[in-house]
């Protein structure tokens, strides 16, 4: 029995970075369940590099994914919602999307696009009685540690290549030292069971859940420097 046969509910196809694949998706679930009531948004990709040579594809390949596929779904589930008078959707941002992180610059555009689109969504949908919930993750202990991408406009002698090497060895620990992906299930499993959830649940390492907040205490400059001294960026 395969993994997909031994799962207790329906798997359906969808690939977010295809208005078609979104939109019959969606359709099906409408079809055969009536409504829609709760939708959790969390494709994403990675590529590390730095944004000079990030090569323009990578970049739209993070975006597509990551901001525009959130986007795609909600705007297939939202008329549903709307006509119901009721729904809840959860997108997953990250700790990239409240804080700028070395070498991941796509990646954090990505996530702070979904930060500003659901808060502005959130105001827009929340008279039909709808809620938008973003959830930003620390350090999760997935495969993307081993499966990571690395620009390919990175040359040999690159000038970046020795910060980007420590980087990548900082966030590779720090991941494998993260919280499981279970655990983050049970937040969101959590925020869907809740009559009145929050807009914002950073869960996550206690040094990850304070940096948002540290931020804000503390100057600009001095922030970001010890962002790079932690990824060992000099």
């Amino acid at each position: 029995m395969t993994e997909a046969q031994a799962a207790p509910f329906r798997l359906l196809c969808l690939d977010v970075r295809d208005d078609r694949s979104v939109a019959e998706c969606a359709s099906q679930v409408l079809r055969e369940a009536g409504h829609i009531d709760v939708v959790v948004n969390c494709a994403g990709v990675v590529v590390d590099g730095s944004a000079e040579e990030m090569l323009m594809e990578e970049v739209i390949q993070q975006i597509e994914t990551n901001l525009l596929g959130t986007i795609r779904v909600c705007k297939a589930v939202l008329p549903g919602m709307r006509s119901r008078g009721g729904g809840l959707i959860i997108n997953v941002s990250s700790l990239g999307g409240l804080m700028g992180m070395p070498f991941q610059s796509s990646y954090c555009a990505s996530k702070y696009g979904i930060e500003g689109f659901s808060e502005s969504l959130q105001i827009e949908v929340r008279r039909f009685g709808i809620c938008v919930v973003v959830v930003d993750p620390g350090d999760v202990h997935t495969e993307i540690t081993a499966h990571r991408g690395q620009t390919r406009g990175c040359a040999p002698d690159s000038p970046y290549r020795e910060a980007l090497s420590a980087a990548i060895r900082s966030q590779s620990q720090s991941e494998l030292h993260g919280w499981e992906p279970e655990r983050i299930a049970r937040v969101v499993g959590r925020i869907i069971e809740l009559r009145r959830p929050r807009f914002r649940y950073t869960p996550g390492l206690f040094v990850e859940r304070i940096s948002p907040a540290l931020r804000r205490l503390i100057p600009d400059r001095l922030f970001l420097r010890l962002v790079a001294t932690f990824f060992g960026v000099k």
